[in-house]
This record gives C-alpha cells, structure tokens and sequence, in this order.
C-alpha cells in the first residue's frame, strides 16, 4: 500500500479535481456504508464508518498488516461486532476502505508538495520524489502494514484496489499529460507512461518496507527519478533534481517504529 499515514489522523476531502472526484465516487467506501443505512442514519453511519476505519488504521499501524480481527476493530472503536457488520460486510471490505482513506490522503500529500512548483517538468519530478520520499517520512509500522495491506487486498479484487488508488493514477497521469504537452518529455502514451512510474514507485517502496528480496542493493530517490525522466527523454541532473527537491513541502518526518 503504498506509503503513507494510514489517514488516521490526516484525511481530506478530494480536490476539485472532476476526474479524481469521480475515480473517489467509484471507489469511496462512504457510498457502500450509505448503501446500507437508511434516511436520517446516514451521517451517523458515515461517522460511525470513519471511527472504525481510524480504529482498523491503528490495529495496522501496531501490527505491521496483520494480527488483529474485527472484534479488535470495534472494541478498539468503542462499537460492537454488530455495529462493524452494519457498515462493512466484512473485514476485507473494512481494510479496503482504510485503503481508499490511505489513497486519498496520499494524494493530497503529493499534491500539497508540488505546490511551489510550476513547470510541468518540475512538477512531475517533484511529485515522483515526494511520492518515493513518503515512505522515509511516517512510521516504519505505517509504510508495513499498508505494503502488505495492499498485496493482501491485490489477492482479493485486484480492480478494486485498482479503483482505490484512482485518485493517485489520475494525479499523475495528469502530471504526465502536461509535461507531455509542454514539450518537456515524450509520453505517446500517457496511460503506458503511467503505469511504468507507478510500477517502479511500487517496487522501490515494497523493496523498501517489506525488504529487497533482489539481490542487488536498492537505487537511491534521486537515481529513480532521474531513471524515469531520463527514460521519457527529459535532460535531468543532480542539480536539478536538488533544486526541486529543495522547493517541495513535505510532511515533517515521524519517529520510527520497531
């Protein structure tokens, strides 16, 4: 899961971005836990929801992604066993959502970093090093129980964890787009160049909170993004990737658990 504060205590609502707005509408847990409450009891199940899913975010945090059932999740949120059930329909479709709230915060995170930057190229980069830096930057219990979060829930519906971490994708696949209109790198096609970043993103930062299982020992931030640029034709060098680096904002970091 790629890599960040399970959104325990740094969720947000989407930006007002229409294609991420709809990518979260598809994959938002608030809309399968309004599905299956009635009338007036929305906005208590909503909050009810976002309790267990913080309750479940911490379980992960403090067992590395596993160890804990859902009676922990709810005596954990102060709630009953049957409440949990009323809003997921089981523990798979809790974890999805603590997913989905891990992704949205993610995004907001990368977004947030790229702020002070305003050409494309620029951008895009810094977006790649922040979103490879995040993992440094929150706890060791995080970065574990969401890598393996992840490729537990791949196992289980791989397009809905696909959906889940939409607003992600779009975001930099937008990125993509308007470095790729702006001149400063060469994606024919921004769907395929997309992909390759988030496929190398997700290798380093499993390799990088589940151990590097390769043999060989693993590339530094700034040589990953200079391999990926370099790799869509932008003329990138330790200079550059510095002074981008220099203007992101980044989260302070968070003491490491063991």
């Amino acid at each position: 899961m790629d890599e960040t504060d399970a959104g325990v205590d740094r969720t947000s609502d989407v930006d007002d971005v229409d294609d991420v707005e709809a990518a979260d509408a598809l994959a938002d847990w608030r809309q399968r836990v309004v599905h299956r409450s009635l009338g007036a009891a929305t906005k208590r199940s909503i909050d009810r929801g976002a309790s267990l899913i913080k309750a479940a975010a911490k379980l992960l945090e403090r067992s590395n992604g596993d160890g804990f059932t859902v009676q922990d999740v709810a005596d954990e949120a102060g709630q009953s066993i049957r409440t949990l059930y009323q809003h997921f329909a089981s523990k798979d479709d809790l974890l999805l959502a603590v997913f989905e709230e891990a992704m949205r915060t993610y995004r907001r995170m990368i977004r947030t970093a790229i702020d002070d930057l305003t050409d494309p190229l620029d951008r895009l980069g810094g977006a790649l090093v922040a979103a490879l830096r995040m993992s440094e930057l929150s706890g060791t219990g995080v970065d574990r129980g969401l890598a393996r979060l992840r490729l537990g829930l791949r196992e289980v519906d791989p397009a809905l964890v696909a959906r889940s971490q939409a607003p992600v994708t779009l975001l930099l696949r937008e990125l993509v787009v308007d470095a790729a209109e702006a001149g400063r790198i060469r994606a024919s096609d921004p769907d395929a160049a997309t992909y390759m970043l988030l496929a190398l993103k997700s290798s380093f930062i499993t390799s990088q909170t589940l151990g590097n299982d390769t043999a060989v020992r693993l590339p530094s931030v700034d040589t990953l993004v200079a391999f990926c640029l370099e790799g869509l034709g932008a003329p990138v060098d330790d200079q550059w990737l510095a002074t981008v680096t220099a203007k992101l904002r980044l989260p302070p970091t968070r003491r490491k658990k063991t």
